[in-house]
This record gives C-alpha cells, sequence and structure tokens, in this order.
C-alpha cells in the first residue's frame, strides 16, 4: 500500500440502507481509504442516492434527491460510494435527471468522478493487496449491479483473493439474481422468495462461513432469508473484510 494517491482527499457517500441498518460498516471504509493516504469527507446531511424512486417512477423525488447529492459534494474529488447499483445508477441517470438544473460542465465532472469501493482501489488508485487479514471460509455474491451496470470489473473478486487466509469459495450460483435491487420482489414476493430460498440453500451446500457483496441491498435481503432458516452464516459487506478481521473486531 505504499503507491502515492492521484488525489490527497476523497468524498464518501454512504447508501441509504447501509446508513440506516448497518451503521458500523463506513467505519471500516474510512479506515480503509486512509491507509491507503486519504483524507476521507463525509457529508452528514447526505440522505439518498434516489434510486429507489427512480426506479418506482417517482422522477421528482427522485430529481430532487440527485439534486441535493450532487451538491452535497466537491465534484474535483473521487466520490466512493461502497454499493455498485448507487454508484452505477448516478454515473448512468443523473446527467439526465437532472441536467436542466446542473450546470453541465460540473454535472459531467461529478458523475466521471463516482467509484464503487473496491474498483476505486484496484482499478484508480492501483492496490491489488491491502495487507489484510480474513480467516474464514467466504461465498462472494456478484450482484446483478456489479455485473451489468456498474462493471467494477474482477475488482471485488482481486482483493478478496488476496487477502491473507481466506478461503473463497465456488460461486455455484451462475447469473442468479436475489430480486432486492428492483421492484421484483414487492411485486413478486412468492416466486422472490422461491429464488431466494433456492440461493441461499445453494451458498449453504458451499460450507460458507460468510457471504460477502459490494451490494448492501442484496446482502441485507439474502441475510433475512438466512436468519428466516436459523442462520448459521455471517453476511458481511466487503469493506468489513477488507478493514480485516481484528480491525473489524474494534470498528
Amino acid at each position: 500500500m505504499t503507491d502515492k494517491p492521484t488525489y490527497s482527499t476523497v468524498n464518501l457517500f454512504i447508501p441509504c440502507a447501509m446508513d440506516m441498518f448497518s451503521p458500523s460498516i463506513p467505519d471500516s471504509i474510512i479506515l480503509v481509504l486512509q491507509r491507503l493516504g486519504y483524507q476521507v469527507v463525509y457529508n452528514p446531511e447526505s440522505t439518498c442516492c434516489g434510486r429507489r424512486f427512480f426506479m418506482e417512477g417517482a422522477l421528482d423525488c427522485a430529481k430532487a434527491l440527485a439534486e441535493k447529492l450532487f451538491n452535497d459534494y466537491d465534484p474535483q474529488y473521487p466520490i466512493i460510494i461502497p454499493s455498485t447499483a448507487c454508484a452505477s445508477f448516478i454515473r448512468n441517470h443523473y446527467r439526465k435527471l437532472i441536467e436542466n438544473t446542473a450546470v453541465p460542465g460540473r454535472l459531467k465532472q461529478f458523475t466521471g468522478h463516482v467509484y464503487e469501493l473496491c474498483d476505486f482501489i484496484v482499478n484508480v488508485h492501483g492496490v491489488s493487496n491491502l495487507g489484510n487479514k480474513f480467516s474464514q471460509r467466504v461465498f462472494y455474491y456478484e450482484s446483478c449491479s456489479a455485473k451489468n451496470s456498474n462493471q467494477p470489473g474482477n475488482a471485488p473478486k482481486v482483493l478478496l483473493e488476496n487477502t491473507e487466509g481466506i478461503d473463497m469459495l465456488e460461486n455455484t450460483l451462475g447469473d442468479c439474481c436475489c430480486t432486492a435491487n428492483g421492484s421484483f420482489a414487492m411485486q413478486n414476493p412468492a416466486i422472490s422468495d422461491k429464488i431466494l430460498s433456492e440461493m441461499v440453500n445453494t451458498i449453504y451446500k458451499t460450507g460458507a462461513q460468510c457471504v460477502t457483496s459490494t451490494d448492501i441491498h442484496c446482502l441485507q435481503y439474502i441475510d433475512s432469508m438466512i436468519q428466516a432458516n436459523g442462520g448459521g452464516i455471517e453476511v458481511i459487506h466487503i469493506a468489513d473484510i477488507l478493514v480485516g478481521e481484528d480491525e473489524e473486531q474494534n470498528v
């Protein structure tokens, strides 16, 4: 971790689902970024990127939240988001969503500086080994957003595979979707439960101690099914692995 950062400062945006239900994870994210030499700027007034409202067709609400986030951070610095779903939504939709109310040049700079956490570490900062340790059997769930929308490439896998002590399990799910990130689960609960149940049963069969992902929405949904089945597998955001098991116990 001796590479000199391109930037001395980064912005951090925390997805609303993480802020509300998993508020300790940002501590891990900040520590990882600080170890890489960055000053981390977090605006506590930030709320939501507007993705959920956009998907439900509530464009006025989505636009209002997008404008707020756009004004919350200095676009000259990278904006790190520990969620491929939120990062891809901002990069792919903000220019059209708020094009009539934002200065074009600043908006282009803003959306061009949005990165998912692992994508930034590997592809921008240029580090593939954080020197972290995590001695458990881990199943990595690659979310639909990671595969199709944001496409951080192999960055999450690279960082996990270079984690000392980790036992990375084979992905036996294929292209299975947990159904959490859209409106499918709400509109088709029975089908969603069946898909998720089959997915979780597959993860159980791998002998995993932990399941991780870049997307908190997927992890929370997967965890709900694991808890309904009596637990037995810890659900952990990738940032808590990257910070290392010793530090993770203290944050």
